[in-house]
């Protein structure tokens, strides 16, 4: 289960302490700037965690300013310092904020204790559920500025949330926004590429230069739009066929694809190739020249008692 913070006091008295505490977060990120608010803290940004946290205030309004329902709520996945928090709820939405690092989530909730319409939760959010986070029926919104550590893992989560989740605009690494909408035969195409058709729609929406976040990184990233929802036509046994397939083909890029099948699927080379034959698909090509319906199509051929 989630760990909502607790509190004590009234939400002016708990704001009193965390500040006079750090005297830093008095005003926010904005005060000293986000080194100093860090330091008021003492948090030292983690590469094992891979913290960058956001410097440009115009960024952080440009992605509040997306999320158009003023009836929706927010799921907000590392909130960091709340440069996006605050910014979401100066337009009235309802945030709940998930923050993994204790000391910036309690720095968080205290700041932010005068305004019901803010939920800190501390924890990891690929340990929760959506019901958990916020209980009943309605439909939320999902923001994130995601380490690369953690982009496919989280974008599996928001998916696996299922209908509630209206949308979801995701800060990723331009390397992993380009995988993500790349098409067949190109180098970043995948299966992470095939996973995310099977179940969303993906576009681009704004880049974001190194020089907006604290540490710098070393390359751009890219606002992208993931809309969940199941590829036209097709059954979950058989999406879920295509992405085994696929995540056994793509492996190998060097490999055919019927080497690349026999190996991770564990199957003889002969059975494979007179199955991908059947789908209409040349044994020689590539896995990662395949499009999504190719391996829909050889997901719907291959057999039964040969799947692993």
């Amino acid at each position: 289960m989630p760990r909502l913070l607790p509190s004590s006091g009234s939400s002016r008295d708990r704001a009193s302490r965390v500040t006079s505490r750090h005297p830093g977060l008095a005003g926010g990120a904005a005060t000293s700037g986000v080194p100093g608010a860090l330091r008021a803290l003492g948090v030292r940004p983690s590469r094992r965690l891979g913290q960058n946290f956001l410097l440009d205030p115009r960024v952080a309004e440009r992605i509040a300013g997306l999320v158009e329902d003023p009836t929706e709520a927010v799921i907000e996945i590392g909130p960091g310092l709340g440069a996006l928090t605050e910014r979401l709820l100066a337009r009235r939405r309802t945030v709940v904020a998930v923050e993994l690092d204790a000391r910036l989530a309690e720095a968080l909730e205290l700041r932010l204790a005068a305004n019901g319409s803010a939920h800190v939760v501390r924890g990891d959010v690929l340990k929760q559920r959506l019901e958990q986070l916020l209980p009943g029926g309605a439909r939320v919104t999902i923001v994130a500025n995601l380490p690369y550590s953690i982009t496919t893992p989280a974008v599996e989560w928001v998916l696996e949330q299922g209908p509630r989740v209206r949308r979801a605009f995701l800060m990723v690494q331009r390397e992993v926004a380009e995988r993500m909408t790349a098409k067949p035969g190109g180098k970043e195409y995948g299966s992470l590429t095939v996973f995310l058709a099977l179940h969303a729609e993906v576009e681009p929406m704004f880049r974001v230069s190194p020089g907006a976040f604290h540490p710098r990184p070393d390359v751009d990233s890219v606002v992208v739009q993931v809309t969940p929802r199941s590829y036209p036509g097709t059954t979950a046994d058989e999406r879920g066929r295509a992405e085994k397939l696929a995540r056994a083909a793509t492996t190998g890029r060097r490999k055919t694809v019927a080497n690349a099948l026999a190996r991770g699927m564990d199957v003889d080379p002969e059975t494979v190739r007179g199955l991908l034959i059947r789908a209409g698909i040349d044994p020689v090509r590539r896995g990662e020249t395949l499009s999504v319906d190719e391996w829909l199509e050889l997901a719907r051929t291959w057999p039964g008692e040969e799947r692993r």
